[in-house]
């Protein structure tokens, strides 16, 4: 698939458009796979009865590792599925796997699991591929490069939200169901509707298509393989990404987690966020 973008030079440097078509390719062949296996796919705990992982998920990761790291040897390449992490010491490119985001949704067959891939250079999101399986969708893009969607293998089509969220607007809200059972309080706000909407990707690509407004992780605990391609994508399509006392999100390598609540959405949703998410018996912030 052509992803028929017209790079900046410099930040070719980063990724050639053949590297982009390349691992556009790699995230719908394992889109593609991620079916095929589902109907022999083992289930394990993880870290837990509620942290699943499925046989699919690891051959999945050893696929993607593997390719990525021979087609970009200077890269250091991570995944979540990683029996144990590399350690990050000087590391300027690096490449975070999650084979399947939303495993649970992927186990009960919903539609909600993605796989997504995403490089960081010198701790920001250059460029993302968030792969719908169920639907045969691939949105790819980064900042400076654009974002885009390409449905079933086809040519790839632009996405961009260009209207502003307004301090006083109604905004369409997605939060996770671990993040709305910790933060209860956020389904009695006013002025929101809250969308339920599984991996994270998936939330970045509704907004993109005009669906949704924000998305929210108020619980902090994020791991960067969550977020390190829907965030590339999400600036990509003129999104804001960042929390609700920075205007960026902090990739804290070599510390693998984010600490902080995160934030994507139309323009104005951090400066939105941080007035509507209010409890109601608090004046503080929902993120505190």
């Amino acid at each position: 698939m052509n992803s028929s973008t017209d790079l900046d030079p410099e930040l070719e440097l980063h990724l050639s458009e053949a590297d982009i078509d390349f691992v556009n390719e790699l995230a719908r062949h394992c889109g593609q796979m991620a079916i095929s296996l589902r109907d022999g796919v083992t289930i394990k705990e993880k870290s837990g009865p509620d942290d699943p992982v499925t046989s699919a998920d690891e051959e999945l990761s050893r696929l993607i590792v593997k390719e990525l790291s021979e087609r970009f040897p200077g890269d250091l390449v991570i995944s979540e599925e990683d029996k144990s992490h590399p350690e990050i010491v000087e590391s300027d490119r690096v490449w975070l796997i999650d084979p399947i985001d939303g495993t649970k949704n992927y186990i009960k067959r919903n539609g909600q699991y993605s796989v997504m891939i995403g490089l960081l250079v010198d701790k920001k999101p250059v460029y993302g591929f968030v792969c719908e399986a169920e639907y045969d969708r691939l949105y790819f893009g980064g900042p400076g490069h654009g974002a885009y969607i390409s449905r079933e293998g086809g040519k790839a089509e632009s996405l961009s939200c260009s209207n502003d969220l307004e301090a006083n607007d109604r905004a369409r809200l997605i939060m996770g169901n671990r993040d709305r059972n910790k933060n209860p309080w956020v389904e009695q706000l006013e002025n929101v509707d809250l969308i339920k909407t599984g991996s994270i990707g998936l939330k970045i690509a509704r907004i993109l298509e005009g669906e949704a407004d924000v998305m929210v992780h108020l619980s902090g605990r994020l791991k960067t393989w969550d977020t390190a391609g829907p965030a590339a994508i999400a600036l990509g399509g003129n999104l804001e990404v960042g929390t609700l006392d920075a205007p960026e999100l902090c990739f804290p390598l070599p510390n693998l987690v984010h600490e902080e609540e995160v934030i994507m959405g139309r323009n104005g949703c951090l400066s939105w966020c941080k007035t509507r998410l209010v409890r109601p018996d608090s004046k503080e912030t929902g993120g505190s």
